[in-house]
């Protein structure tokens, strides 16, 4: 019998497959379907250790490790399939998912989600390099900021798309927290494509020297380097395998 998880990740296969014969009504269907999926997952689903979940009181790197672990459990060039578990009081910096679909899943605790998404305004341009030539050092884009949401177990599961709340800080929330994350394509080297989909981080821009450009919910980000308090260990997964072969040969 296919697990939850299996199916979770043929039907995500099928549906990030990059196939430009298939018709935008067939990847919404499939990308809906997928979503309903990923909103019924549980720690059970992939077997996760409830060790890892354990409450040790507010983070602390000299004695707790890592605040962050990291769980594989499926990845091709299409599609990653992965867990994050973020011990109490850590988050995931703001960081950019470039190009990229996901969906993000709480299985355990809490995690407030503050999201922007890149704005790419024309009438944006004199203003963006006024900023530019003060900080000359800095790259600086503009942002939707989006209101920031609490997210937990009982939820269903955040999006982001190429376009849309594709930047994001992640914050655990009175406790541990994990998450089931799906993201296509994946970070690192796209082949097909030849680029290089690298993750960057980012801090809100509160104020300059200069006055900036006020839009409703706009603001400025600039790109920072990896945040020192951010770093991750891994995990293995011992849930059901999701086996690529297995799928295509069955057709499914």
């Amino acid at each position: 019998m296919t697990s939850l998880i299996q199916q979770i990740g043929r039907l995500a296969i099928r549906t990030f497959k990059r196939d430009s014969q298939v018709p935008e009504a067939v990847f919404n269907s499939r990308y809906e379907q997928l979503y309903n999926l990923v909103n019924r997952v549980t720690p059970e689903d992939i077997n996760l250790d409830h060790r890892l979940l354990s409450d040790r009181g507010q983070f602390n790197a000299s004695t707790d490790g890592a605040p962050v672990t990291y769980m594989q459990v499926y990845e091709d060039s299409d599609v990653t399939i992965c867990v994050f578990i973020l011990k109490r009081g850590v988050r995931l910096p703001l960081h950019d998912h470039p190009g990229m679909f996901g969906m993000l899943k709480v299985i355990h605790g809490s995690v407030s989600v503050q999201s922007y998404s890149h704005t790419n305004t024309e009438s944006l341009e004199e203003k963006l390099q006024e900023i530019l030539n003060t900080r000359p050092s800095a790259g600086v884009c503009p942002a939707t900021k989006h209101q920031k949401v609490l997210v937990t177990a009982s939820d269903q599961a955040c999006r982001l798309t190429p376009n849309s709340q594709n930047i994001h800080e992640i914050h655990s929330v009175d406790g541990p927290a994990a998450f089931l994350d799906i993201l296509s394509p994946p970070y690192g080297t796209d082949k097909r494509l030849g680029v290089e989909r690298d993750c960057h981080y980012y801090q809100e821009v509160e104020s300059f020297n200069v006055p900036y450009l006020s839009v409703g919910s706009l603001t400025f980000l600039v790109s920072i380097p990896s945040p020192t308090d951010f770093w991750c260990d891994q995990a293995e997964y011992t849930g059901s395998i999701i086996d690529r072969n297995a799928i295509e040969e069955n057709g499914s």
